[in-house]
């Protein structure tokens, strides 16, 4: 800025403008000012003619030396408002005229020193306009009121303002051009942002990288609206970090734009600096923007084109790592004198810059490996680079480097031959590039074709499995349901004695249990397949395990004469869940129960071996085939699937058992002489090293259980399960109220306290989670601690769990245990003992 304030002769005005602190005003640091300014001030520091300059929205004042003698000794400053020039209100309304049209004024006499002392003068006001056609500051020049009447010189010093301006606008335009064809030329947008004002100025083509018209106007809400949402955080930080005092002041950044009025993505490159004030204070931040879409969408174009060579077999990308190619270059006809590439030297493990001939016709550069084509050595001139300079032809060949060690290298290529101006052949160039990657890769593919097509037939036969599980599944889910559902219309619609009424009520509870136990056999299976199969160890009795399991089949082989001989070590115990290792044992005795024929036998052992326990049930049954014992404990797999076997089941039971010893660290096998000959299931567990002693437990005589006088609330959306927890639950003294929906519910429990609360979960609209949790959140008079059973057909752990975390005490599942759920409702009522 020292040039703009040069004069041949000291100014004070400059001095003042120089001098002032510029920072705390809405033009800033001297160094930020506007090339319009700054060509402003030139024409007026240089004038010899009284000259005013009324700048932006601040109307910022300056004048010249020749002014300042025409206002009085207090002011106003270099810098202060034109409000603060005590003059007549012709000047200031001249100078507003100018700023609103952009077109010039003339101010009636008029002394700006507002004093009748000081001449007055005549004010010759013009605009001075931007590159944008904006009005952004006034230049006025004063000529003495007296000298009015001769005009003569007025009008000069109208036409020296006319030519002023002239030179003034020449200057800023010939400037602007500049700058312009530079920005077009590189195809650059600029931007300006006044700090001090939040004043926002773009060019056409910056607007342009914001998908908007030159004529439309911007602010930086514009510029923030406008980023792309995912780069937006990223770009505000960026500019936050350049503002700070003392930071790094340069902008330089790449983000995306979305055009706020055609919608387009593009990619942006801006660069820009901040200017500050001497105390640290952003005052000006400018710079370009560079639409690099087209380089976006090339580099994006390369990225994807990389990822699909990735996508592509290991050996295709291990290939690819190779390139470049390797190349040979021969000099002469003879190719005695080569050079070669990094790449080549190390494909044929050689050290580089080692010039090798591959012709041992002078004997000095012998190579280390030999050249195979489909098993044969190649002669010498029947090498690439020999015989397309014996041919002059191109030649594209695949060949073979053996070396001594017994490795082999495959490399792919091609070799031309060179010429000289006359057309001689002078040379020849090959390039090749190395597949030994892709050939080791022909055979793993063909290796991996060959696992596949295992893989394929292995999913075939599973899907065959499924169906046939699935077929199973329905027959066996339909099998109970038959003698169930005849029974019960048969009892609706006929009378029959006592007898035949209680065989019809045995085969129904009999049916009903078998499909409970499908059910649970498909849990504990999806328990397993999600590795959701929890346990709780403690020290058990094998002997009592087996004992109990033994007791709840005995009914079972008592109906086919069956007898149990078992063999038993009380002293053995094991580490593990005593209800599943009880399960184990049951489903092995219900197995061999199920496939012995009347009048058979079954034996039970268990003894120690080794440090292990062995549990061993033998049977006298139909045996099992020898093809089929491998796949004995897989899921859905089953010796006989016809329509005409004789034994029912899902194929779930052993694959459960199996699943169930593994997760007590055991091994499971099973062994049959063949079909009709019995069968053997061995189980061994870890045996635990601690003595175990068994202590008798005295039972108490079972309490008889009693629900008289209570008032239980019973919601369920079936009306069968309401009138069936009514008849069962009036058998043991209570009150019943019934509810189908959840909000039936609390409309009830506005009028009445029940003692006990018993819900199902799933129900339409308001299921008995969002129940229990309206209710627990009413205040305890309102029965906001009601006991509250769920009894729900939602069987699994994390069923459970919810449902305590709902805010229900106890979780039932269907179908109803009514003995379980009497003693549930005693439990949870029984006062807690003191602390």
């Amino acid at each position: 800025m020292s040039e703009l304030f040069s004069r041949k002769r000291p100014s004070k005005v400059s001095e003042l403008i120089q001098s002032r602190d510029w920072s705390q005003t809405s033009l800033g640091e001297i160094s930020t000012w506007s090339a319009t300014l700054k060509i402003a001030l030139g024409i007026l520091l240089k004038a010899d003619i009284p000259m005013l300059c009324i700048w932006g929205r601040d109307r910022i004042l300056f004048y010249n030396d020749t002014c300042s003698s025409l206002l009085p000794a207090d002011g106003p400053a270099v810098g202060q408002s034109l409000s603060h020039l005590r003059s007549e209100q012709s000047l200031s309304a001249a100078v507003e005229s100018v700023f609103v049209t952009g077109q010039a004024a003339e101010a009636q006499p008029a002394s700006i020193a507002g004093q009748s002392t000081k001449p007055a003068y005549t004010w010759s006001c013009s605009a001075i306009s931007s590159d944008l056609e904006q009005v952004e500051g006034v230049l006025a020049i004063g000529v003495k009121a007296a000298e009015e009447l001769a005009r003569p010189s007025l009008d000069s010093a109208q036409t020296a303002l006319e030519k002023s301006n002239a030179a003034f606008q020449a200057a800023l335009r010939e400037s602007e051009d500049r700058l312009r064809m530079a920005v077009e030329a590189a195809q650059l947008g600029t931007w300006d942002w006044n700090l001090i004002t939040n004043e926002l100025i773009w060019d056409s083509g910056c607007k342009a990288m914001f998908g908007l018209p030159a004529e439309a106007e911007v602010t930086i809400e514009t510029f923030f609206t406008g980023l792309h949402p995912e780069d937006r955080d990223r770009v505000e930080q960026v500019i936050q970090a350049i503002l700070e005092p003392g930071g790094e002041n340069h902008y330089d950044i790449d983000y995306r734009t979305v055009g706020l009025q055609d919608g387009v993505e593009r990619w942006i490159s801006a660069r820009g600096q901040a200017y500050f004030a001497a105390d640290g204070t952003p005052q000006r931040f400018t710079g370009t923007v560079l639409d690099i879409s087209d380089c976006k969408q090339i580099e994006q174009a390369l990225i994807a084109s990389e990822a699909t060579a990735v996508a592509q077999a290991e050996e295709l990308t291990a290939l690819m790592k190779t390139i470049p190619a390797a190349i040979w270059i021969a000099y002469d006809p003879q190719c005695h004198q080569l050079m070669a590439n990094q790449t080549a030297y190390e494909l044929m493990g050689v050290e580089p810059d080692t010039v090798a001939a591959a012709s041992l016709a002078d004997g000095r550069y012998p190579l280390q490996f030999k050249q195979f084509k489909n098993g044969h050595e190649i002669p010498t001139q029947d090498l690439p680079m020999q015989k397309a300079i014996r041919t002059r032809q191109a030649v594209i060949d695949e060949i073979e480097f053996v070396f001594p060690d017994g490795s082999v290298r495959h490399i792919y290529g091609k070799a031309v031959p060179l010429y000289s101006p006359t057309g001689a052949v002078r040379g020849a160039i090959a390039g090749f590039v190395e597949i030994t990657a892709l050939k080791q890769s022909e055979r793993a593919r063909e290796q991996l074709l060959q696992r596949e097509r295992r893989a394929r037939e292995e999913a075939e036969q599973a899907n065959r499995l499924k169906d046939q599980f699935l077929a199973v599944l329905s027959h066996e889910l339909r099998s109970p349901l038959n003698p169930i559902l005849g029974w019960s219309k048969l009892l609706q619609t006929r009378s029959f004695n006592t007898a035949k009424t209680a065989q019809a009520l045995a085969t129904i509870e009999r049916n009903a249990r078998l499909q409970a136990q499908l059910v649970d056999d498909l849990l504990d299976l999806a328990r397993i397949l999600r590795g959701k199969l929890h346990l709780n160890p403690a020290p058990v009795s094998l002997a009592f395990v087996i004992e109990a399991a033994t007791e709840t089949v005995r009914a079972a082989a008592a109906e086919k004469s069956i007898a149990l001989q078992l063999g038993l070590d009380p002293e053995l115990q094991v580490l593990g869940d005593a209800a599943r290792l009880q399960q184990i044992v049951w489903n092995l005795l219900s197995n061999a129960i199920k496939f012995t024929p009347e009048k058979g036998q079954i034996d039970i052992s268990l003894r120690r071996r080794h440090n292990q326990a062995e549990i061993t049930v033998t049977d006298t049954g139909i045996g099992i085939r020898s093809d089929f014992l491998p796949y004995i404990f897989e899921s859905f797999h089953q010796e006989d699937i016809s329509t005409t076997r004789k034994h029912g089941g899902l194929g779930l039971g052993l694959a459960i058992v199996r699943q169930l010893v593994e997760a007590h660290d055991g091994t499971i096998t099973a062994r049959s002489p063949g079909e009709c000959r019995g069968a053997t299931f061995t189980v061994r567990l870890p045996q635990l090293n601690a003595t175990f002693t068994h202590c008798p437990v005295k039972v108490s005589a079972k309490p008889a259980l009693n629900l008289d006088g209570l008032c239980i609330l019973a919601v369920d959306d079936s009306l069968d399960t309401q009138e069936l927890l009514i008849c069962l639950l009036k058998q043991y003294g209570a009150n019943i109220m019934t509810a189908g929906s959840g909000a039936e519910a609390l409309k009830i429990l506005k009028d009445i306290r029940p003692d006990v609360l018993i819900s199902d979960i799933g129900m339409p609209e308001m299921d008995g989670y969002s129940l229990i949790q309206q209710i627990r959140a009413l205040s305890p008079e309102q029965g906001g601690q009601l006991p509250a059973i769920a009894l729900t057909a939602y069987a699994q752990a994390d069923d459970q769990r919810q449902a305590l975390a709902s805010g229900y005490q106890r979780h039932l599942t269907k179908p109803i245990d009514i003995e379980k759920l009497v003693q549930a409702i005693i439990t949870l009522l029984q006062p807690s003992p003191p602390a």
